[in-house]
């Protein structure tokens, strides 16, 4: 069973996860308006599509908060797997960024 503490702690650093994703696609967006036409249609697909695993996110950590004590470690690990999902795919963006630009 999980102590309050423990999921008050788990919904803080995902908040915190989150918004630092958050953070790093509007970067991103602000990047990709910078980005000649062929270019920045391509970037705004693949910022499309991280901002749908961001909501996917969103939700399986509101699904993690209102869940029974039972249910809370399986909802938590969907939770992280979605959120890992999103900043891998970020981070992914990120470095196709850089190669790009150097």
């Amino acid at each position: 069973m999980t102590t309050p503490a423990e999921r008050d702690g788990h919904a803080a650093r995902s908040h915190e996860r989150l918004l630092d994703a958050t953070r790093r696609l509007e970067a991103l967006r602000s990047h990709a308006e910078r980005q000649p036409a062929e270019r920045r249609v391509e970037l705004e697909r693949t910022l499309d599509r991280l901002r749908g695993l961001r909501n996917r996110a969103l939700a399986r950590l509101e699904d993690c908060r209102l869940a029974s004590g039972d249910a809370w470690p399986s909802m938590r690990h969907q939770a992280m797997a979605a959120l890992n999902e999103l900043l891998d795919g970020i981070a992914e963006v990120e470095r196709r960024t850089r190669r790009a630009a150097a």
